[in-house]
């Protein structure tokens, strides 16, 4: 009885920590594109 119940535990819990892992993977990629635009704006502050 408790076998079913062990494996659907298992499968949420590998889908919750599939889902964390794209979502910090997603905020990590925004965050360097923030930072890398506000690089090159300062580059260009510098030029002018």
């Amino acid at each position: 009885m408790a076998e079913p119940f062990i494996g659907t535990m298992y499968a949420m819990t590998a889908v919750f920590a599939a889902a964390v892992a794209v979502w910090f993977s997603i905020r990590a990629y925004r965050h360097a594109r923030i930072v890398k635009e506000e690089g090159v704006r300062e580059e260009r502050a510098e030029l002018d």
